[in-house]
């Protein structure tokens, strides 16, 4: 492999940004993930239903945001891994105490109503990297890649509005892209809620 691989900066751009998200302190962490949840504001609508995530590792925490969203009578699902295929379902959180763990892959998961990403009014997307033109990169494991396709191919659907969720120190000038990239419509940072031109 050369520096020119796209596999190999790839994987370069990662170590460097998973380093750079691991470095900064916990009183920070904690100060960003409220942060969000008060730059979130206006898409956490009573009735809309937000599809969200269970951060994992040095992700940005998004309990405060889901807390919020909530409070708000917003309706939020969280994905699901497929027996087969990388296509998440979006399962309904309810009051219900029926989490449990994903066989492989370690990470909690909800055992409610299933949609599809096509059904959600906003979906906010975990990323590793995010350019000034909203491409994102991802751990590697394309499930939102796959999951995302339809906007690939109808790009007027317009559903689910797109928001990745980072730090500022994820934002780089331009990830490596791919065919099936999809572009986000926003970030959500620390710093607030980013649109996409």
């Amino acid at each position: 492999m050369t520096a020119a691989d796209p596999l190999s900066a790839k994987a370069q751009l990662r170590k460097t940004l998973r380093r750079a998200r691991m470095a900064l302190p916990r009183a920070y962490r904690q100060q960003a993930a409220r942060a969000i949840a008060r730059h979130a504001s206006r898409l956490l609508r009573r009735g809309k239903h937000l599809g969200a995530y269970i951060a994992a590792g040095s992700e940005l925490d998004m309990a405060p945001l889901m807390a919020a969203a909530r409070g708000r009578g917003a309706a939020l699902y969280l994905p699901v891994i497929p027996q087969r295929g990388r296509r998440l379902w979006f399962a309904r959180l309810g009051a219900a105490n029926l989490w449990y763990t994903h066989p492989r892959y370690g990470i909690a998961e909800y055992a409610g109503p299933q949609l599809r990403a096509e059904r959600l009014d906003v979906l906010f997307v975990p990323l590793l990297g995010i350019d000034a033109d909203g491409y994102r990169m991802g751990q590697g494991g394309g499930f939102y890649d796959s999951t995302l396709a339809f906007r690939r191919r109808h790009p007027r659907y317009g559903k689910p509005l797109l928001v990745g969720v980072a730090y500022d120190c994820q934002r780089v000038a331009r990830v490596p892209r791919e065919p099936w990239d999809v572009r986000l419509d926003y970030l959500l940072t620390e710093s607030g809620l980013h649109r996409f031109a």
